[in-house]
C-alpha cells in the first residue's frame, strides 16, 4: 500500500511539472529596458507621475516592426489619445503613411509587456 501511495504521489508530482521554455525577454538589447535605457526610464517615470497627461490606463508593449524592436504606448484599452511608436533610442518611428501605421497597429501581438501604470 505504501509503494502504491508513493508511486501515485510521484506520478502526480511529475505530471504537474511542466517544462519551462527559456524565453528571451531581451528588448532593445536590454533585459530590463525600463531600467537600462535612460530615455525610457525618464519617459515611464513621467507617464507614471502624470507629467504627460492622464496615463492611468497607459500600457507599453514591445513589438517587431521591419525586424526590429519598437515600443508602443497605448492609452489602453479604448482610445489612442497617447498612442506612440518609438524606436529603441527614443525617437518616434516613421511610417510611410497612415495606412502603414494602421496596419501595424492592427497586427500588434501585445505579448511583450514593457511597462504598465501602477496605481
Amino acid at each position: 500500500m505504501k509503494n502504491l501511495f508513493t508511486s501515485i504521489l510521484l506520478i502526480a508530482v511529475l505530471a504537474s511539472c511542466t517544462k519551462k521554455e527559456d524565453v528571451n525577454l531581451n528588448i532593445c538589447g536590454a533585459a530590463n529596458p525600463v531600467q537600462e535605457l535612460p530615455w525610457l526610464a525618464e519617459f515611464t517615470t513621467k507617464m507614471q507621475n502624470g507629467d504627460l497627461g492622464d496615463c492611468r490606463r497607459c500600457i507599453m508593449y514591445a513589438e517587431k516592426y521591419q525586424n526590429r524592436d519598437v515600443l508602443v504606448v497605448l492609452n489602453f484599452p479604448d482610445n489612442c489619445v497617447l498612442c506612440e511608436v518609438r524606436e529603441c533610442n527614443g525617437t518616434y518611428s516613421k511610417f510611410e503613411n497612415i495606412e502603414e501605421l494602421n496596419q501595424f497597429m492592427n497586427q500588434m501581438k501585445k505579448e511583450r509587456l514593457v511597462w504598465k501604470y501602477k496605481p
